[in-house]
């Protein structure tokens, strides 16, 4: 009877295990990760800019590069916009979770007043250990690259570790914000075109590493 009782008791835990996976995204379709990649702002909103460069143009030209790369590995990739269109952050958030993302990220370009460098990922400030080991994995990717100074994980909203970006706190998957560099910065600017390709490898590297 103990014997009987046990092996319900794990069929059931792997029930529960499956149900919980399939749940928060970690099998699309076809059985292989799903990653959503958000291009930051869009149409009306241009994001930061620096000298007639917009921060929305360098999102979404990374973000499909990264895209490509990541199908290139067998990894399935949704986006939240692939052209210059305006997209609520609700509805990004929204569309990840529907479309039941293995891993949610969003790719951006920093500002700042003062001659800032350097690359930062932000996640939820109550975000497990497992989910800034995979921002980490993306920064340590960038970082082997090289990107002005590495400016670490971090948990929360800029200038607030109480709230947090909305992209990172609506969706229901693993998350992550990506800085990459300042727009605002001539240093940053030049590291980023010079280095795009490297730049977009080491972005889908290091989500390959998370999502497997």
């Amino acid at each position: 009877m103990r014997k009987k009782v046990k092996i319900i008791l794990l069929v059931a835990a792997a029930a529960l295990t499956v149900f919980v996976m399939w749940q928060f995204g970690a099998f699309s379709g076809t059985g292989q990760p799903k990653v959503c990649l958000d291009a930051g702002h869009g149409g009306s909103d241009v994001g930061a800019e620096f000298g007639g460069r917009y921060e929305k143009d360098d999102n979404l030209k990374l973000t499909l590069a990264v895209g490509e790369i990541l199908k290139d590995n067998g990894i399935k990739v949704i986006y939240t916009r692939i052209d210059d269109e305006f997209v609520e952050l609700e509805e990004r958030a929204a569309y990840a979770n529907k479309r039941r993302a293995t891993f949610f990220v969003s790719i951006h370009r920093n500002s700042a007043d003062a001659n800032v460098s350097g690359v930062e990922i932000w996640i939820e400030n109550t975000a497990p250990i497992y989910e800034e080991k995979m921002a980490q994995n993306i920064l340590d990717k960038i970082n082997e690259v090289g990107y002005g100074s590495s400016r670490g994980v971090k948990r929360g909203y800029q200038g607030n570790t109480s709230a947090n970006y909305l992209v990172n706190s609506a969706t229901d998957m693993p998350s992550c914000l990506v800085e990459m560099g300042f727009i605002t910065t001539q240093k940053d600017n030049e590291l980023f075109d010079e280095n795009f390709d490297k730049y977009a490898e080491a972005i889908a590297e290091g989500i390959i590493e998370s999502v497997n």
